[in-house]
């Protein structure tokens, strides 16, 4: 780890493009300048580091880190304390924030927080990021730093930060729907009865609105409506560490047509709401959505996305859809299957590192029930 060698830039515009080159994230949709700058450019309440790995004179990883407050008040929602505990802790949390350093993309859900090459040592590179968020300058110091969302083998890797004091909890898990047909209506015959008189009901009674795919002008002349459809959904979440601007959707779709897909959902072309998504590498995210609550009953809004979500990764071929967190047990119904993700977090002190563990171990994932909508196992 001694040959190991850092270098810090706070911009994604102050990385000289040959690195990029050089660590064969360029031509990347996740970890490319441009998609990158259009989140700092929609969020400069959050401060973006950049540190840049190198073994010898050869860049060998890249670490994508944000500095932000996080309000506290539903932090204790998750843990499984006593009434009289979490009572006086939610009583001591109010109206407070910590200063939390994130390595990772707070507004993507799995790994979009490191870049490593081909070849590198990746537990060397998780550990040597774990000594750099610690050491990171920052003009103010940070009190607890994560790591976000790991599955699969890279959980093997980044396990190797628990020697520093870090300690790992589960999160809601991304649901995942590994695509097989080549209509809509193929996948419709594979569904059990009453799975596929389900979706058929959210696409009847969602008829009365018009879906449109939505060009740079119209997320421009919608910005302040898409804005509040958006906050409809943070309003009922739990705890939301930040909101994000769709003015983020303006600057990607400028920039990558072809791989950001952004769907109005318009009655009398008034906007009751809108999906987004990214395709990449032969799969498709869903993103944020934003809905009128007040129509969604009466016209399946957010059914008839889920099913606009899955017309639209068979039409553009998509391997899968990664539907992300959240409503899990609507979106196993047509199919999805949880892949479950690990973050890591240490406090800035080592003492209170010892006393935030427990409290770690006592978060726990929101249960539901798993629907299995298929004829055959898939």
């Amino acid at each position: 780890m001694n040959n190991l060698k850092n270098r810090y830039y706070t911009s994604v515009n102050d990385i000289d493009d040959t690195l990029f080159k050089k660590l064969g994230c360029y031509d990347t949709f996740y970890f490319s300048k441009d998609f990158l700058n259009a989140f700092e450019k929609a969020h400069p309440d959050i401060i973006c580091h950049y540190v840049l790995i190198k073994k010898g004179q050869q860049p060998c990883a890249l670490a994508i880190i944000q500095e932000m407050d996080v309000p506290l008040d539903t932090a204790t929602e998750q843990l499984t304390l006593p009434s009289r505990i979490a009572r006086s802790a939610q009583c001591y949390l109010n109206n407070r924030k910590a200063h939390i350093l994130t390595c990772g993309n707070v507004f993507l859900s799995g790994n979009y927080g490191v870049y490593i090459t081909v070849g590198t040592d990746k537990k060397e590179i998780y550990e040597a990021i774990a000594k750099t968020l610690k050491q990171l300058k920052t003009e103010r110091k940070a009190s607890v730093f994560f790591f976000k969302d790991f599955c699969g083998e890279e959980s093997e890797y980044i396990e190797s930060v628990t020697k520093h004091q870090f300690s790992s909890f589960s999160v809601e898990p991304n649901m995942r729907l590994q695509l097989y047909w080549n209509s809509f209506d193929d996948y419709k015959k594979d569904l059990k009865s009453k799975y596929r008189v389900k979706i058929n009901k959210a696409d009847k009674k969602s008829s009365p609105m018009t879906v449109r795919s939505m060009s740079v002008q119209d997320i421009k002349n919608h910005l302040p409506e898409m804005q509040q459809l958006y906050q409809n959904i943070t309003d009922r979440a739990g705890f939301n560490a930040v909101d994000i601007s769709v003015e983020i959707y303006m600057f990607l779709k400028e920039r990558f047509r072809e791989s950001v897909y952004i769907h109005g959902y318009y009655t009398h072309d008034e906007l009751i709401g809108f999906t987004t998504a990214f395709f990449s590498g032969n799969t498709l995210d869903a993103h944020f959505i934003g809905l009128d609550y007040h129509q969604n009953k009466s016209l399946a809004i957010y059914p008839r996305m889920l099913n606009d979500y899955v017309r639209l990764g068979i039409d553009l071929g998509a391997n899968e859809i990664n539907f992300g967190r959240t409503a899990s047990e609507i979106k196993s119904t047509l199919g999805a299957v949880p892949e479950n993700l690990i973050c890591y977090v240490r406090h800035r002190r080592t003492l209170a590192s010892m006393i935030f563990k427990p409290l770690v171990r006592q978060i726990k994932m929101t249960a539901y029930k798993q629907h299995h909508p298929f004829k055959s196992k898939r």
